[in-house]
């Protein structure tokens, strides 16, 4: 136990730092934000390309015989302006990044402009020698490494006041203000662009810096004598790439058309002339074979998570990617999960596929499965690729060997990553609950589901997990008792309780805070209404027919115009005696000066219910809203209660409160009430109400029961 301890406590120590590096997390975020247009291009190539004979007869009958340029345009405008996308994508990502690190105020969208003219700059569009492909998915590598120094550059630039320009007028906005601002950072970073290319001509003789890119690494595999190591280096240099948060397969797209692609050309060629084919590494071998559901053979991974893994939000995951998945697009699985700079999956993620490559070598080798003669596109699915592109069912059989022993080398790692995602997910959770209290103290409105962080993804969790928990009715209400000083039970207050199928409960202010911000509030309020209601109707079928049963409403609530009438109706509906539902409001609602609020205050005393005012003395407490609204009980702040016995301030307080109320005609509740010591000072200043540990902790529904029960037999 204390070695998983320690590897799991590693691993999440690898993981924390390498999420915390800007410029990795930028380039994951980019490849996220042009997710949809890389879906939407492979779902082209997938339709454009389906190796089956009565398929393309059908289209082409249907649509006509040019039907395959639709799709096409489809491509030109996704996979063919690829790093265009890619650089304002990453750009955009990392001053984002950096502006909530560092406070710089400067605009991300400036910069990923800037970042994609200084690209364009530095590929020298006006040359002879540029490929339109530059732009596709060729120059990606290029295209990342602009986005990145052109951003830090921007920022850099930015920050210096010399370079500011200072302009403000009546009519302009904090947009214009912005734009001048970054109007010298611009031309500097895209002049040094420009004057880098120059000089890359003028001295070095590189026209294109991209080809010339394109050229070093193709040379690199072509300086390889071996063949076989040649692809090892290739497949393995994908993955890393990939883990990185690059498309590999993008980034050595230039090696896979100057080698690998050639080398199914040779095959074909050597059937033609009756001979045998002689090059085992084809691109087509590495689409069919190795990269079955995409890199890192995500398919297997996706059927080692099925069997292994019951986490409900993992296996969604898994469920909705799985149709693209078939057809080898895997971006959903690939920054889902994540795979992407996620330590747990680095060694499967490359050695899975370096593994099934070298086993397939060896069969095709000895001549166990036929080589690869026939081009296959990447989208083809498995099985189907296998048969076509060996033109045999052994190369659908080893796909079916590589996918179960590709499983079978992923179980334990995916084992692995379900332990380190639960205590990441629990570390995440506490960071969440400390901002949030955090936001209490200062009194400030939370917006944790717009954070871009780790919070803000275990906020966004939580929310969609609340949404549907709420809708299979899987949370519950706790009732803690109220009693007087003789210990007669005189009501309940209904608090919500909300046990995460993972996390446990969670805490109580955070669900109101985590609903209100997702806009189910309203939901959520009505079925915390319904429930008690429901509660108090059996309650007061066994007996108990003079129980107060006390709710809160928040704010977002209140701004409900049918709040009244709905109560009034779930009331009648549950044969609840208006008087019998007590409504608690904040301080801060109390002082609300919104006239709608207001009223509705007034109005659901008004329609009988009973109206308190809870947390009285937290915040600036004042005596204008008691005589405004009327209220039947008042509930004293537990922090004065707490600090009842070391603070006379504190009681000096609660006397005030206590005589105020009195003249006033109000039931005091004092909060908190943990000792009897506690319990005897209240009585000593008048307050024979009360609320806490010292009487009962919140209750179940059955265990309500039974305490009210026991507490009958010994009255």
């Amino acid at each position: 136990m204390k070695k998983n301890a320690k590897i799991t406590d590693y691993f999440l120590k690898v993981s924390e730092k390498m999420n915390n590096n800007p410029i990795l997390i930028s380039i994951r975020r980019g490849f996220v934000f042009v997710m949809p247009v890389v879906l939407v291009g492979s779902m082209a190539l997938v339709i454009l390309s389906l190796p089956i004979p009565a398929y393309q007869n059908f289209m082409a009958t249907l649509l006509g015989n040019k039907w395959a340029r639709i799709f096409l345009y489809v491509r030109d405008g996704t996979f063919n302006i690829f790093s265009l996308l890619i650089v304002i994508a990453i750009s955009y990502s990392y001053v984002v990044e950096s502006g909530e690190r560092n406070s710089f105020r400067v605009s991300p969208l400036i910069a990923a402009i800037v970042s994609l003219c200084s690209f364009v700059a530095i590929s020298g569009m006006s040359t002879e020698t540029f490929k339109l492909a530059n732009f596709g998915v060729t120059g990606l590598f290029m295209a990342i490494t602009v986005a990145i120094i052109s951003s830090m550059l921007f920022l850099k630039l930015s920050s210096l006041k010399f370079l500011n320009i200072k302009a403000f007028s009546n009519g302009a906005n904090s947009d214009f203000s912005l734009a001048i601002n970054s109007f010298f950072p611009a031309i500097i970073i895209i002049a040094f662009f420009a004057i880098l290319n120059y000089l890359l001509i003028t001295f070095f003789g590189i026209a294109n810096i991209q080809s010339f890119i394109s050229e070093s690494i193709t040379d690199l595999f072509s300086n390889i004598q071996s063949p076989f190591w040649s692809g090892i280096l290739f497949i393995s240099l994908i993955h890393i790439f990939w883990f990185l948060g690059m498309h590999g397969s993008n980034i050595l797209e230039p090696v896979a058309q100057s080698i690998f692609i050639p080398a199914l050309a040779t095959n074909q060629l050597m059937l033609e002339l009756g001979q045998a084919p002689t090059e085992i590494f084809t691109k087509t071998f590495f689409d069919v074979f190795v990269l079955m559901g995409g890199c890192g053979a995500v398919l297997s991974l996706i059927m080692a998570i099925l069997i292994v893994d019951k986490n409900k939000s993992q296996r969604q995951l898994v469920k909705i990617s799985l149709i693209p998945v078939l057809f080898n697009i895997n971006e959903l699985i690939i920054f889902g999960i994540p795979i992407v700079l996620n330590p747990v999956y680095i060694i499967p993620f490359i050695f899975v596929p370096v593994i099934l490559t070298v086993f397939s070598y060896l069969l095709i080798w000895i001549g166990l499965v036929p080589y690869t003669t026939h081009l296959v596109e990447w989208t083809t699915p498995i099985f189907l690729s296998g048969y076509v592109a060996t033109g045999s069912i052994k190369g659908s059989i080893l796909q079916l060997f590589n996918l179960t022993f590709g499983t079978l080398l992923y179980i334990p790692f995916v084992k692995l990553g379900r332990i380190v995602s639960d205590k990441q997910g629990k570390d995440n959770l506490q960071r969440l609950i400390t901002a949030y209290r955090l936001c209490e103290e200062s009194g400030q409105c939370s917006t944790l589901l717009s954070r871009n962080d780790v919070i803000g993804n275990i906020a966004r969790l939580l929310a969609a997990d609340l949404e549907e928990d709420l809708q299979n009715n899987k949370l519950t209400l706790f009732y803690q008792p109220q009693v007087d000083y003789a210990g007669n039970i005189t009501g309940v207050e209904a608090l919500l309780r909300w046990q995460h199928e993972y996390y446990g409960y969670i805490y109580p202010p955070l669900v109101i805070a985590l609903a209100e911000e997702s806009q189910i509030i309203d939901k959520l309020g009505y079925w915390i209404v319904e429930t008690a209601c429901s509660e108090l109707e059996n309650l007061a079928a066994l007996g108990c027919d003079n129980l107060i049963m006390s709710i809160n409403i928040s704010v977002m609530q209140l701004e409900n115009e049918f709040l009244v009438e709905t109560l009034d109706q779930i009331a009648k509906d549950h044969h609840v005696r208006h008087n019998n539902l007590e409504i608690e409001i904040t301080e801060q609602l109390a002082l609300s000066n919104n006239p709608d609020i207001i009223e509705r205050i007034k109005s659901i005393k008004k329609h009988g219910f009973r109206l308190a005012l809870d947390d009285y003395g937290k915040g600036h407490s004042s005596l204008v809203y008691i005589k405004e609204y009327d209220f039947d009980t008042i509930k004293i702040d537990g922090s004065l209660v707490q600090e009842i016995l070391n603070n006379n301030n504190c009681g000096n307080i609660i006397s005030s409160i206590v005589f105020l109320a009195e003249s006033l005609h109000c039931l005091v509740i004092a909060e908190y009430v943990e000792n009897e010591a506690q319990r005897n000072a209240l009585h000593h200043l008048r307050c024979d109400y009360y609320q806490g540990y010292f009487f009962s902790e919140p209750l179940p529904e059955n265990d309500l029961i039974k305490y009210l029960q026991s507490e009958k037999r010994n009255k």
